[in-house]
């Protein structure tokens, strides 16, 4: 194999190994990024559409307070607007599921707001309807439907906390390459220069230690080299060289 040979293949090998990790590196952070843009924007999402529901839910409650106090033809129009509120954000809801769990928090918030539903409704058709009933008879379906819906809110924030443990954990996954690439490159400088040493330098100082020898102490020219390559031809040629020099110098003689 020839010096430019080896030059080149040492090159490309280096090349190659960078090359390699980078474009690992690349997907990762690429995937990552849409991984966790994805999580994230779900996440958010949900959460905004409970508290959606919650706030809608709060108007309920006023609505009913407000039915309880005589003012029946506001009260119903505020009630069944924040129902359809309600109604569209757990659909929404139900169709933004990005979490194991979450379909049953879901379900848990459908139940108990029907329960709600219904026993509200009869709490509209009561003409005699007060305070009173609210209190003893309705608001604790308020509450329990409130409670599920904050719930959801809170496995939602967990997500969040997840997704950004979920962000780190990746983002060490994704330098990987880099501190491989870092490490092999290290690695492979010291196999390059030890191959540099042994395959290009030290045959030179072989050779040039030959030649001086020759040239100051006569000695004769022996080198010995492991490879078959230009250095091998410019030994030859320094022996031809030699043997020319010789033959002249008996014909001289």
């Amino acid at each position: 194999m020839g010096i430019r040979t080896k030059i080149m293949l040492g090159f490309i090998i280096l090349g190659s190994m960078l090359f390699i990790s980078g474009a690992i590196s690349i997907f990762e952070l690429t995937k990552l990024g849409r991984s966790f843009k994805g999580l994230i924007y779900d996440n958010y999402r949900s959460i905004d559409y409970s508290r959606n529901m919650l706030d809608a839910l709060e108007k309920q409650e006023s609505a009913l307070l407000l039915y309880a106090n005589g003012d029946s033809a506001v009260a119903a129009e505020k009630f069944y607007r924040a129902h359809s509120i309600i109604v569209a954000n757990l659909d929404s809801a139900y169709l933004n599921l990005n979490l194991k769990e979450e379909e049953a928090y879901v379900d848990s918030v459908r139940v108990h707001y029907a329960a709600f539903m219904s026993l509200a409704e009869k709490s509209f058709q009561n003409p005699c309807f007060n305070l009173n009933d609210y209190l003893s008879n309705v608001s604790g379906y308020t509450m329990a439907a409130s409670e599920h819906v904050k719930n959801l809110i809170t496995i939602n924030q967990q997500g969040l906390f997840n997704s950004a443990a979920f962000l780190e954990t990746s983002a060490q996954r994704a330098s990987m390459p880099g501190l491989i690439v870092i490490i092999t490159s290290i690695i492979f400088t010291l196999v390059f220069t030890f191959l540099v040493h042994h395959y290009f330098v030290e045959p030179i100082i072989k050779l040039t230690k030959g030649i001086n020898d020759y040239v100051k102490f006569r000695k004769p020219f022996d080198v010995v080299l492991e490879t078959k390559d230009e250095f091998h031809s410019l030994k030859e040629s320094i022996l031809s060289l030699i043997a020319l020099q010789k033959a002249g110098a008996k014909k001289l003689e």
